[in-house]
């Protein structure tokens, strides 16, 4: 079982009944009052299948820490300096990512636009343990795949001027 799962399967649930209440609401208040078959929004949500949807949002959203997080490992020939440390910063500053904390052997990031934060249930937090080999990047998938392979690019590079 992933670290966090309970917390990032409560939030996910929240966060989808919340767009699915957000949707169906903004689908009740523009339909024009002469062309609704209802007369109330709760009678709108009895018709609606409402308990079908909630079946199914529940369920993914128990489903979705599985989907929707993941740990990346990238090998690496050498140790990790300093530079690499502030390359790897660099990287993530170009994606719109500030360093939260560093102690000593994980970086953790954040991402910068509120926003987007929001929208990502407050999960947006990627670290980088470069403790070790594999060097190994977790967090947001989409995130994850994305900078983590960004950070092996940059590490095979420097390998190959190192040996060149």
């Amino acid at each position: 079982m992933p670290k966090r799962y309970f917390i990032r399967a409560l939030k996910s649930i929240v966060y989808f009944f919340t767009v699915l209440f957000l949707i169906l609401a903004l689908l009740y208040f523009i339909t024009p009052e002469q062309e609704r078959q209802v007369q109330s929004f709760m009678e709108f949500l009895q018709r609606s299948s409402l308990l079908k949807m909630v079946m199914f949002l529940g369920v993914f959203g128990l489903i979705y820490p599985f989907v929707g997080y993941i740990t990346q490992k990238t090998s690496r020939s050498r140790p990790f300096s300093e530079g690499d440390k502030e390359a790897v910063i660099k990287i993530f500053a170009n994606a719109r990512f500030v360093p939260a904390k560093d102690d000593g052997s994980v970086l953790t990031f954040r991402i910068i636009n509120p926003v987007a934060r929001v929208t990502r249930i407050f999960e947006d937090a990627i670290t980088v343990d470069y403790a070790a080999n594999p060097l190994v990047v977790e967090g947001l998938r989409r995130d994850v795949t994305r900078l983590a392979k960004a950070v092996e690019r940059y590490l095979r590079e420097t390998d190959e001027a190192n040996n060149a």
